[in-house]
């Protein structure tokens, strides 16, 4: 009890010193960049198939308004990041009277379709490779997006394709579709072993979204989605033996289809992706199901998580990330949470600190310190190093909860940015009390 009191004390400690930390450093950055030019003109120039209003769209001001550099650089990154352009330069000259700017947008469309490869993780699914791709950005000029996308990964197969519009009805909205269908294989235990149950999933997805006010941070999601779970598990590597499903598993097996409503508050204030060295991401979502054609009740899932990361030396940087989880008892395993292997608890088995039905409750934290080995081409460099600490419980019954079991551990690892693949992670972690070394690999950074 006193080991994991003094761990759980460690970990929030580091939370508390982190978020008064950033606030201090965001305070301070937004002091020495306080707006002080205005904004006479906005010029634009390349866009001889965008639409001029959907440029004006990805920026947080409009003539008239007080400028800084930072909302320069962030709103030339969202251009970027867009995939309307190859290329984006903003730049000022002075305006007509002091402390007044004409603003200069200079870009060179992209040409569509075009192929692409990525890779990339997710905590339900792991690693994942995306080998065919194929865009249709900024259609006709309209900021409209269609794209389809096979990808194939650790414990995934699947098909998206997806279609989205800004504007919508000539509002501020953003509308996007998104038809898939999904093969997973779910984890199990049983007697020490390792097992693998197939989940196949297929839906019909909505969401509405803008760019500017309230609605940008928050996202509605309407989706109808079925899930056929086999009646059977097999032994890892070895997909011929089959083997009756633990009775705890038995009921959701078949098919079951289901209605969701996820209404998220969304906040990004990081200054990058690749390498953020100071901001937050954070996100709460609620998400109400129901269940007319189900052999399981209608169900409720509460979601936050929280990370901050924070520069306490040239490019050393802490990042912190603090997630608590909850879900009505009715939800069926394949929605439900679990804990333990590379992409949550390092230092254990993937998917083997849950219960066997998994969890419908989840606290979990983790703190890193990452450092670049290489200096080229920051924040895009090609080594970085990292120290962790990670901590959770996963349980389902309420008065099961005890805080003496909390599972731990502490390690170091290598991140290695690869060109197409992105960010290869190789980690070695030790479980604690035990410190029996376990190597995880996996792509893109924990959090």
């Amino acid at each position: 009890m006193l080991k994991t009191s003094l761990s759980l004390n460690i970990f929030f400690s580091l939370l508390f010193i982190l978020l008064i930390g950033s606030a201090v450093s965001q305070e301070e950055k937004q002091t020495e960049s306080s707006p002080t030019l205005r904004v006479e003109s906005i010029e634009i120039s390349g866009n001889s198939m965008t639409d001029q209003q959907i440029i004006l769209s990805f920026l947080s001001f409009r003539s008239g308004d007080q400028i800084s550099k930072n909302q320069l650089e962030k709103d030339s990154r969202r251009l970027q990041e867009s995939h309307f352009f190859k290329e984006v330069d903003i730049y000022t000259q002075p305006g007509t009277d002091r402390g007044q700017v004409i603003l200069y947008i200079e870009v060179k469309e992209r040409h569509w379709p075009y192929f692409q490869f990525k890779g990339g993780f997710s905590e339900l699914d792991g690693w994942y490779l995306s080998p065919i791709g194929l865009r249709f950005d900024n259609l006709f000029g309209h900021g409209n997006y269609a794209g389809v996308e096979f990808f194939i990964g650790d414990r995934l197969t699947g098909l998206d394709i997806s279609y989205m519009k800004p504007d919508l009805f000539s509002t501020n909205l953003n509308f996007r579709l998104l038809l898939y269908t999904r093969g997973r294989q779910f984890v199990h235990y049983q007697d020490g072993l390792r097992y693998l149950q197939r989940v196949d999933n297929s839906g019909l997805g909505l969401r509405l979204n803008s760019n500017q006010g309230l609605m940008k941070y928050l996202w509605f999601d309407f989706v109808l989605e079925s899930f056929t779970a086999a009646d059977h598990m097999w032994r890892a590597g070895e997909k011929d033996s089959n083997v009756e499903l633990p009775a705890e598993l038995q009921p959701y097996s078949g098919q079951n289809g289901v209605g969701r409503f996820v209404v998220s508050l969304n906040v990004d204030t990081r200054n990058q992706l690749n390498y953020p060295s100071h901001g937050y991401w954070g996100s709460l979502s609620i998400d109400q199901v129901r269940a007319p054609q189900a052999v399981f009740d209608d169900y409720n899932k509460l979601i936050f998580d929280l990370r901050g990361y924070q520069e306490i030396s040239h490019h050393w940087v802490l990042a912190v990330r603090t997630k608590a989880a909850w879900a009505k008892e009715a939800a069926p395993f394949y929605d439900r949470f679990y804990l333990g292997g590379p992409n949550s608890l390092r230092g254990y088995a993937d998917r083997s600190l849950n219960p066997v039905e998994y969890a419908s409750r989840l606290i979990q934290g983790s703190a890193e310190l990452r450092f670049p080995l290489t200096r080229s081409k920051y924040p895009r460099h090609f080594l970085t190093g990292v120290f962790f600490y990670d901590i959770g419980q996963a349980w389902s019954d309420p008065d099961t909860f005890d805080e003496n079991q909390f599972h731990s551990s502490v390690g170091y690892g290598l991140r290695f940015n690869i060109p197409f693949i992105g960010l290869v992670r190789l980690d070695f972690a030790y479980p604690v009390p035990s410190y029996e070394l376990m190597v995880h690999m996996s792509l893109g950074h924990t959090f």
